[in-house]
């Protein structure tokens, strides 16, 4: 266990040692472990071929208009105003708010198809189907009777009531 943690710690070391970049005391010591540890001579051995390798690839050089359309990006202040603070808010809450949006969407829909089935018979043909009515409406409600003032179905049956009076 102890060699393991010796290997990895001077593993640790081999770009510095091959740059040359160490105390002297340092590169001594990772020399005579080079010299006695042959896991660690093979990593070496390979650290090596690919930095020459890469050392053996052609120079990349950029086109003429690269630097300075860069300096200029760079320079050009940013964009500030409320469209690029509304964006990144957007940006940040973006999943969130489609997830909101479609479960609104989906629940007016879905209200308002229900709505539609149930007061227009789309089913004529189904036997025993029972008919949308007020007065259904009303019986079913009477189980509320007596409805606490301040409840929902106190209000509504108000509400039915005031109508039903009024249109008398």
């Amino acid at each position: 266990m102890r060699y393991a943690m010796k290997c990895f710690s001077i593993q640790k070391k081999f770009s510095a040692y091959q740059d040359g970049e160490l105390k002297p005391r340092e590169q001594e010591e990772v020399s005579r472990h080079l010299l006695s540890c042959q896991v660690c001579r093979e990593q070496y051995a390979e650290l090596e071929r690919v930095w020459q390798t890469l050392g053996e690839l052609e120079e990349i050089r950029p086109d003429s208009w690269f630097y300075p359309q860069l300096v200029r990006k760079i320079k050009e202040p940013r964009e500030q105003g409320l469209l690029p603070t509304l964006q990144h808010v957007f940006q940040l809450f973006r999943a969130p708010a489609i997830a909101s949006v479609l479960l609104m969407v989906g629940i007016l829909v879905g209200t308002y198809l229900g709505n539609v089935l149930v007061r227009y018979d789309f089913f004529p043909f189904q036997p025993g189907r029972a008919s949308y009515s007020q007065e259904a409406l009303l019986d079913s409600l009477r189980v509320f009777d007596p409805a606490p003032p301040g409840t929902v179905a106190h209000g509504y049956l108000q509400m039915v009531n005031y109508e039903e009076k009024e249109s008398r």
